[in-house]
């Protein structure tokens, strides 16, 4: 899934960060274009400069078609229009304009673009011939948060419900097969689907508890502490197999989890106080301190799992690339850091 990155401008003139469907590439908007990346190993793949800002790109795996919104202090495009752009051609082949609000986000399947407003989600066929199939109602979701499978034989979407803190998961194919999953008592910050849909994971505006549910019936599998003091989610992840979670906090720490083992075990009523439910939750194993995020310098990021068994890629919002392997017992190493827009300048 991609995981959105909205920040504000830094030296580096980034406007958005996110990787694809399966974090092989990552995408970055700026004050003047785009730029495509593959995670690991680094390496630019595309890139375009318009003469004003683009606020977010939607890949479609490794495709040539992207999903751009305008951004920035300058946009390219009406921050109310999603524009799907050939980048082969370098030119637009549709356009979905005069929306009634702010785009906040958009996905794109091979037969789908979900468009998300500040409350409201629209779905559209992956076609010039553009009409609305259907739209959702949802909390106010300003971070553009939705999840969605690109496979073709699944085609499951997950989004903020009107509810604060409940997540509603709906299959395309047949809209109305729909569940509503209470997750968190707090707005949602952060989902994310693992690779084949069946699990997904949740993190509210808290923080400090990452959860795991069945993503067919809302049942929870896991639930994992982050720390006890709040902190902003930017980014959620699993590896290829769904053994593993990464979790990358605005105190500039990636958690890695582990999903093996037993699943949560529901405590006594007289049990449920807060020492109790401290320890029930599964602490993460591995927690990186990444260096471009101090204390005085609160720059957001995304992180993934790399391509290398025990690897772990972090992208920030001052163009910083940083590749960590890590091991069982916790320990980790750096391995490759890198500015990336510098690349090929």
């Amino acid at each position: 899934m991609v995981t959105l990155l909205n920040s504000r401008f830094y030296d580096s003139n980034l406007l958005y960060l996110g990787f694809n469907q399966d974090h092989g590439c990552f995408a970055c908007g700026t004050g003047c274009g785009y730029r495509i990346y593959h995670t690991d190993p680094l390496d630019e793949k595309e890139r375009y400069d318009f003469f004003n800002g683009i606020g977010h790109v939607a890949m479609l795996y490794k495709y040539n078609y992207l999903g751009l919104v305008g951004g920035g202090l300058n946009p390219q495009f009406p921050t109310n229009e999603v524009v799907i752009w050939d980048d082969l051609e370098r030119d637009v082949v549709i356009r979905i304009s005069d929306l009634p609000s702010r785009v906040c986000g958009v996905r794109l399947r091979r037969d789908r673009i979900v468009v998300i407003l500040e409350q409201m989600i629209k779905v559209y066929p992956f076609s010039v011939e553009l009409e609305l199939l259907v739209e959702f109602e949802t909390a106010p979701n300003s971070n553009g948060l939705c999840c969605l499978m690109g496979h073709a034989d699944r085609a499951l979407m997950a989004f903020p419900a009107k509810q604060p803190g409940v997540v509603r998961t709906v299959d395309l194919a047949d809209p109305t097969i729909s569940i509503e999953i209470a997750a968190h008592e707090s707005p949602l910050a952060c989902m994310a689907f693992n690779n084949d849909g069946t699990l997904l994971a949740t993190a509210s505006e808290k923080g400090t508890l990452i959860r795991i549910f069945d993503s067919q019936n809302g049942l929870k599998l896991h639930e994992f502490r982050r720390g006890t003091n709040p902190a902003v989610i930017y980014s959620i992840s699993f590896n290829v197999d769904s053994t593993l979670l990464c979790v990358g906090s605005g105190h500039g720490t990636v958690h890695v989890f582990s999903l093996s083992g037993s699943s949560i075990t529901y405590p006594k009523r007289s049990e449920k106080n807060f020492l109790k439910k401290y320890m029930s939750a599964k602490h993460s194993f591995v927690r990186i301190q990444v260096p471009a995020v101090t204390k005085y310098n609160q720059v957001p990021f995304i992180c993934a799992f790399g391509a290398e068994p025990q690897s772990l890629i972090v992208i920030c919002g001052d163009a910083s690339y940083y590749k960590f392997i890590f091991e069982k017992t916790g320990d980790f190493s750096r391995q490759r850091f890198s500015v990336f827009l510098e690349l090929n300048e």
